[in-house]
């Protein structure tokens, strides 16, 4: 497991959304640290159903999670994002610097500027080699919820708490599905929430991945796995 490291954001979960948010928000230069209490990346996707076919990513007729979360692990590379797996996220509170000091068990933590939960329904857990779904510390967190999600305005996906975020089947606002088609569309926007809040009001402008500096990038980390 690579030690801990302060980053801009820290993501609290590393299934599929949550890897795609560093895609995101990669593109605007933002370093990315992911905690999850699986030994690996895929969350839900490799916890429960790894050879099950998923019908709602664009572009693919059918991809299961093992293939998907190799794909975003490819597409998030050049992004060098840090991994904590094992873990558990106890809960966060706000530094007098504006930064968000997040908690993790066995006593340590680690300072980010946003933090974004895509915690799922819950932490998984291996018992006798099976994963197995619990509700996790996160249900004790002092955030406004509907249900077992927490309330996200649909513009911005922040919570109830200024600079935290939640996406995928974390979160919930009107007209919420439950669909990992629907998980990539919030991490897009929630994206452009972080980096508005984090440029501080500066004007800051929209990446595309057609661009000539992230084109250039991308295509200098793929001319390096040939």
């Amino acid at each position: 497991m690579a030690g801990l490291a302060d980053a801009d954001v820290v993501l609290i979960g590393a299934g599929p959304v949550a890897l795609f948010s560093v895609f995101q928000l990669g593109l605007y230069g933002l370093t990315c640290h992911l905690v999850d209490s699986l030994d690996r990346a895929g969350g839900q996707c490799i916890a429960l159903y790894p050879d099950k076919p998923i019908h709602d990513v664009p572009g693919f007729p059918a991809i299961d999670g093992e293939e998907l979360t190799a794909r975003l692990m490819t597409q998030i590379a050049p992004f060098s994002p840090t991994f904590s797996f094992g873990r558990t996220v106890s809960g966060f509170a706000a530094e007098e610097d504006g930064r968000l000091r997040v908690l993790l068990d066995g006593a340590e933590s680690l300072s980010a500027r946003t933090v974004v939960l895509a915690t799922g329904l819950g932490a998984f857990h291996r018992e006798d080699g099976e994963a197995c779904l619990r509700p996790g510390p996160s249900r004790d967190w002092p955030l406004a919820r509907t249900g077992d999600a927490f309330r996200v305005g649909a513009e911005t996906f922040e919570t109830t708490t200024a600079g935290v975020f939640a996406i995928g089947d974390a979160c919930h606002y009107p007209g919420k599905l439950r669909l990992i088609l629907s998980g990539f569309h919030e991490a897009a926007l929630m994206t452009q929430a972080v980096r508005r809040r984090l440029a501080g009001g500066g004007r800051t402008t929209l990446e595309y991945t057609t661009s000539t500096r992230v084109a250039k990038k991308l295509r200098g980390a793929a001319a390096g796995e040939e």
